[in-house]
């Protein structure tokens, strides 16, 4: 079997093992969207945004760095109290900051209290315990972490949406806190212990420590929110509230779509271990982008009929003009896809090879570029019904920089 092959195998194989819980959030969106209306909805969009970012910033890559370096160790004795008091410390340091970029940035935003819900919610993410389970490889607890958050955000969210028929941002945001509880008390009854909040000298070491070597995989995960997430700030900053609210749905659907990419990338590189595979060919680039086009391809020929049937509760199926522009963004930013697809191997190439801080400097550049267009052409008078295109900018520029930094390097092949 190739190695193009092999990486999509693996690359759908882990993204099947996300649908259950990200196919039932997508499922109770639909009915955010019916209680919110398409602007409080966008609003809405902003909110998870901004809290997604955050939630990088608790991890600030020292998950990967926890696997990477100690493994099942990390579950053990002294390891475990020092890995939890690093990710307390992160986690309470991402909450303060998201609270201070609430009062700072969104105080007359719509989202602005659902800001401080949510930053509330960083202490209690259904997610939290995560690496915990997979370093120490309790695979069945983590099923059950993940079963008991489908119930328990099922249950709360339909309560919340059909029998209290919540129609607040800030309703919703304490709804989604609320869900996130059972799944985390089943991971604090099975990881946490007394002894992980008592500080010591060694605990700070090793926080600086860690803190020093995530550095570089924290750049390169917060470097990402300066590309498709820009659009629908961009929207929010400059488009009438319909339109922004019409672009928030084609929004949602890449960004969720973006986040399955980011799973071929690791069975790219399981690929390249498995094969010893150091150089990176482009028939097989070729054929990985074909397969994502093939998959890409009713956005392209029926976005419409996409759209109302993905966002089937959604109330902008009854207003053509604004569902007209939607399928015009959906069909525009699933390009991202693709130029996400031509990179997935040379990305995976760098990150076997340890260039990391290469990488780090070209998705700055990109994502520099791509903020500079988005945010300065509208300024200068650019109509914001170009923004779905403009949004593209970072991720051509990306593909481009990479291409030209492997051609140099190597001979493809």
């Amino acid at each position: 079997m190739s190695s193009t092959f092999r990486t999509i195998r693996i690359g759908v194989f882990i993204s099947a093992v996300n649908l259950l819980i990200q196919g039932v959030a997508f499922l109770v969106s639909n009915f955010m969207a019916k209680n919110l209306g398409n602007v409080s909805f966008a609003y809405f969009g902003i909110l998870q945004s901004d809290y997604t970012i955050f939630t990088a910033l608790a991890d600030f890559g020292t998950a990967t760095l926890l696997l990477a370096f100690f493994g099942k160790k990390v579950v053990q004795g002294k390891m475990l109290s020092s890995a939890f008091q690093l990710r307390y410390v992160l986690t309470f340091s991402s909450m303060l900051l998201m609270m201070l970029f609430a009062c700072l940035v969104r105080f007359h935003h719509p989202a602005f209290r659902g800001e401080f819900i949510m930053a509330f919610g960083l202490l209690f993410q259904h997610a939290f315990f995560d690496w915990y389970f997979v370093c120490g490889k309790f695979w069945k607890k983590l099923l059950v972490a993940k079963i008991l958050h489908t119930i328990s955000y099922s249950g709360v969210m339909g309560f919340s949406l059909f029998y209290l028929k919540t129609e607040s941002i800030e309703g919703i945001a304490l709804s989604m806190v609320l869900a996130a509880l059972p799944a985390w008390g089943f991971g604090a009854t099975a990881a946490l212990r007394p002894v992980i909040f008592k500080f010591t000298h060694r605990s700070f070491l090793f926080i600086r420590l860690m803190l020093a070597k995530a550095f570089p995989f924290a750049l390169s995960s917060l470097a990402s929110f300066l590309y498709l997430p820009l659009g629908l700030y961009a929207m929010d900053l400059y488009a009438p509230r319909e339109i922004f609210g019409a672009y928030n749905y084609a929004n949602k659907l890449i960004v969720l779509a973006s986040g399955l990419m980011v799973n071929f990338i690791s069975s790219s590189l399981v690929t390249k271990h498995e094969v010893h595979d150091d150089r990176f060919h482009i028939k097989d680039i070729a054929v990985f982008t074909a397969f994502i086009a093939v998959c890409c391809s009713p956005a392209w020929i029926f976005p419409e009929f996409c759209l109302k049937i993905l966002f089937f509760a959604a109330p902008i199926r009854s207003n053509p003009e604004l569902l007209s522009f939607a399928a015009f963004s959906f069909s525009t930013l699933v390009f991202s896809l693709i130029f996400q697809a031509t990179r997935v191997s040379l990305v995976a190439t760098m990150l076997k090879e340890k260039r990391l801080w290469t990488y780090v400097a070209l998705i700055f550049l990109g994502g520099t570029l791509n903020a500079a267009v988005v945010f300065g052409l509208p300024k200068f008078g650019i109509g914001p019904h170009t923004i779905p295109v403009l949004a593209l900018t970072g991720d051509a520029v990306l593909s481009v920089l990479l291409a030209v930094y492997f051609r140099k390097r190597f001979s493809l092949l």
